[in-house]
This record gives structure tokens, C-alpha cells and sequence, in this order.
């Protein structure tokens, strides 16, 4: 009975993270396509990400470009997706090469 109960209690507590991680909006990474320096000051870039149509926008720690971010759309061509995941990986290669860096 015991057991039941705990296998029943986590199996509650993963559908609850579950529901939580897929009801969270995903955000989407670029470089700031009309960025063309090195990024040293927050403000600049962020303007230039609103002009670019993002929401926000902060420098790379290391690499020290403009990253420009905003909610990610799902409704895409296949073609679209296909870029959009190439971005993301190399973005993402890019985050974790900083992450080992600073360690």
C-alpha cells in the first residue's frame, strides 16, 4: 500500500512538471543583424534589437556580440524550423562554450 502511494505521488509530481515545462513560452536567440562591433554596453544593443523587432537584447560574455531575444513563434514552415534549429544549436553551442570558459 505503501508503495503505491509514493509511486502514485511521483507520478503526480512529473505530470505537474510535465504540464508546467510545455505551458512555458520558449525564447528565441539571434545575433542583431545590424550589429557590427564588439558589444561592451547593454544599452546600445538592446536598441538595437528593438529596431530589429525583438524584445530584448544583452551582450555574449565572452564572445561579446548582441544577442537579441524574443518569444519564440511554433507556427513555422519546415524550412523555417530547419534554420531556426540550426540558430539555435550553434547559439546553444555557443552558450555552453562560455559556461565551460567561465568555469
Amino acid at each position: 500500500m505503501a508503495r503505491s502511494i509514493c509511486f502514485f505521488a511521483v507520478a503526480t509530481l512529473a505530470l505537474m512538471l510535465f504540464a508546467a515545462y510545455d505551458a512555458e513560452a520558449a525564447t528565441c536567440k539571434a545575433e542583431c543583424p545590424t550589429w557590427d562591433s564588439v558589444c561592451i554596453n547593454k544599452k546600445p544593443c538592446v536598441a538595437c534589437c528593438k529596431k530589429a523587432k525583438f524584445s530584448d537584447g544583452h551582450c555574449s560574455k565572452i564572445l561579446r556580440r548582441c544577442l537579441c531575444t524574443k518569444e519564440c513563434v511554433f507556427e513555422k514552415t519546415e524550412a523555417t524550423q530547419t534554420e531556426t534549429f540550426t540558430k539555435d544549436v550553434n547559439t546553444l553551442a555557443e552558450a555552453l562554450l562560455e559556461a565551460d570558459m567561465m568555469v
